[in-house]
């Protein structure tokens, strides 16, 4: 496990980008205090100010690239799992890449991929997580919240341990259970947002390869994919 902490980055994303395609080694990761151009899901902006916990690891797997839809939620189950043991608080999972706690977000997630320069194919996981006292400018401070102080570190190592099983909860399917159990989400009614159209559909269940089953209100169902939709809860 290579951790590499900086003062200030544009981005975590960008320099383990970098040293992904160069070769850098499973779990190598990097760490910001503070990031200037964090980015989220459909580039949009991260607010990362100091007192955050924000990184990107590289994930070096031989999960099929027909996989890699189920690795940001069971990386969103690998952070629940860790704030619960060194926080002690349990957050709701918000597919596909949210973590909530009282309702708003503590956590974001972003996973890429690539190939090195060797043509071996990497995922970059980033994780910004809200884990000190921030305030939060006023289009945030409704939909955003902070963990309880807890040992920042301490948390990096926990999540880094629970994403080093990645391979094996993804080819086995056996992280789901837990992932249900968790979500913020199923069986409730939902926002889809897709192609710039807006439907309301009911949560039904999330499935092997990361989608969310959904049933719409004029009864047809379909397989959500997070790369395509954004999500909003409705109550």
């Amino acid at each position: 496990m290579n951790i590499r902490y900086y003062e200030t980055l544009p981005s975590t994303s960008l320099t383990a980008a970098e040293l992904a395609r160069k070769g850098a080694s499973h779990l190598t990761t990097v760490v910001a205090r503070t990031q200037t151009e964090g980015r989220g899901r459909l580039t949009r902006q991260f607010f990362s100010p100091k007192g955050g916990l924000y990184f990107t690891t590289v994930l070096r797997t031989s999960l099929a690239a027909s996989q890699y839809g189920a690795v940001t939620p069971f990386a969103a189950l690998a952070v629940h799992r860790a704030i619960r043991r060194v926080c002690g608080v349990c957050p709701g999972i918000k597919w596909v890449n949210d973590l909530l706690l009282d309702g708003k977000k503590v956590c974001g997630i972003l996973a890429e991929s690539g190939s090195d320069q060797n043509g071996t194919p990497y995922i970059l996981l980033g994780i910004g997580i809200n884990t000190g006292e921030t305030v939060f400018p006023p289009e945030l401070a409704d939909i955003a919240t902070n963990l309880p102080p807890c040992d920042r570190d301490e948390l990096l190592r926990a999540i880094l341990a629970e994403l080093d099983g990645v391979e094996y909860a993804v080819q086995r399917a056996d992280w789901l259970e837990e992932y249900r159990a968790y979500s913020a989400v199923l069986g409730r009614e939902v926002n889809v947002t897709e192609q710039m159209q807006t439907r309301r559909a009911r949560a039904l269940d999330i499935l092997e390869n990361g989608a969310l089953l959904v049933r719409f209100e004029d009864g047809t169902t379909a397989e959500l994919c997070g790369a395509e939709i954004s999500l909003r809860l409705t109550q």
